[in-house]
């Protein structure tokens, strides 16, 4: 048997209750609409986070993980071009480290101007010039296209860049004859840019 229909509800009873369930069905989708909203906006997806690019020319603010500044330069090894291992240290005088890489448009441009404060300030400060994760083949062509005769290394597996605070190119550490790290810039610089620098450890 089946079952038998509910009666028909009254008019007025309708008129009653009606505005009741618009009213609710509206209270439903408004909650509805407001945690959908919250939701999506939490959620982070690979577009929203924003990507260092290596070879663009960024602050440094926007590419330094750890501002190293006014602390001891750790002890770090790098790999010279002939296969030799080397400590990265001051010997007696003041240190530039200028981390790059071949495929470094900003690098390319910085590398001659570096080359000409070197050799007129070689007596007062050291340079080294740290590829970075690069076989030395490709080190060695980037100089002879820069024409630079600073030393040259390695940086093999990129820790030493990380561990001077740094994660775009090019990189530059500056360094006092006692190990403290003076200053540091993510970022290509002019001549008068790195004289600067100079000035900043030799005082003169």
């Amino acid at each position: 048997m089946e079952p038998a229909p509910l009666p028909p509800q009254p008019r007025s009873a309708l008129r009653r209750y009606l505005p009741l369930t618009v009213a609710g069905l509206i209270v439903v989708g408004f909650a509805i609409a407001l945690i959908l909203s919250f939701s999506g906006g939490s959620s982070t997806t690979s577009s929203d986070v924003t990507k260092l690019d290596p070879n663009a020319t960024q602050p440094p603010e926007l590419v330094i993980t750890n501002d190293v500044t006014g602390t001891r330069l750790p002890k770090l090894t790098y790999v010279a071009f002939d296969g030799s291992t080397k400590e990265l240290a001051p010997n007696g005088k003041p240190l530039l480290i200028n981390v790059w890489s071949s495929t470094c448009v900003p690098c390319v441009t910085e590398m001659p101007a570096l080359e000409k404060v070197w050799q007129a300030n070689r007596n007062d400060i050291d340079i080294l010039g740290l590829a970075y994760l690069e076989p030395p083949e490709l080190g060695q062509a980037m100089a002879d296209r820069t024409g630079v005769t600073y030393p040259l290394g390695r940086d093999v597996n990129g820790s030493i860049l990380r561990s001077l605070g740094g994660i775009g190119l090019p990189y530059t550490v500056l360094v006092a004859s006692n190990g403290t790290i003076l200053a540091t810039h993510s970022g290509a610089l002019t001549q008068a840019q790195f004289t600067e620098l100079v000035k900043t450890a030799t005082g003169n």
